[in-house]
């Protein structure tokens, strides 16, 4: 059974909204689906980003460890995000749903300088996580990163410079994952 299945079964709507539904109650679907293989939640992440994380690796080949280290850097853990269901940071292309941000880059130097930008309005935090699994899985720009998979590890190393101006980029992505066990998320089959 899909994870899109399950969500229509509990009550999530196709725009990713919740209906008249608990976590508690979404997880004892998901246990009774077949999905009580995937590991417990952890304490910052829900089972539903978990399985969004899973989903874009099976299918796009992203490390679910990397996607939720992004996950917690890029949006504090889903708490503060860019744009709307836009966990990633994930900037728009024109005629795109948009909310503009003053966001802080970072030169190579080191320092920073501050510009405005448009970051991409999701209908769905599923939507996010399709979208970003897809960003990273085929476009040109992350092409060296994906040749270095699948160590993600290594793939977050190259991801610096490239999906963030920040010149530790990969380093602190490492260390969410490390100190976060985010590892233990990679590989899942469902």
């Amino acid at each position: 059974m899909t994870l899109e299945a399950i969500q229509s079964r509990v009550g999530v709507k196709p725009d990713g909204r919740w209906g008249p539904i608990t976590e508690a109650a979404l997880n004892a679907a998901l246990d009774k689906a077949g999905y009580s293989a995937v590991p417990a939640p952890h304490p910052k992440l829900s089972r539903e980003v978990i399985l969004a994380a899973q989903k874009s690796e099976r299918i796009d080949g992203i490390p679910a460890s990397v996607t939720l280290a992004q996950y917690a850097l890029e949006s504090a853990w889903g708490t503060k995000m860019s744009g709307r269901n836009n966990p990633f940071g994930i900037k728009a292309k024109p005629g795109e749903p948009q909310t503009v941000v003053r966001t802080r880059e970072e030169r190579a130097d080191g320092s920073s300088y501050y510009i405005e930008a448009g970051f991409r309005n999701f209908a769905s935090l599923n939507e996010a996580f399709d979208q970003h699994g897809k960003l990273l899985g085929t476009a040109g720009v992350y092409a060296k990163a994906r040749a270095k998979l699948p160590d993600p590890d290594a793939f977050a190393d190259a991801l610096t410079g490239v999906y963030a101006t920040a010149n530790n980029y990969g380093t602190v992505l490492k260390s969410i994952m490390r100190s976060q066990n985010l590892y233990q998320y990679n590989g899942a089959r469902a």
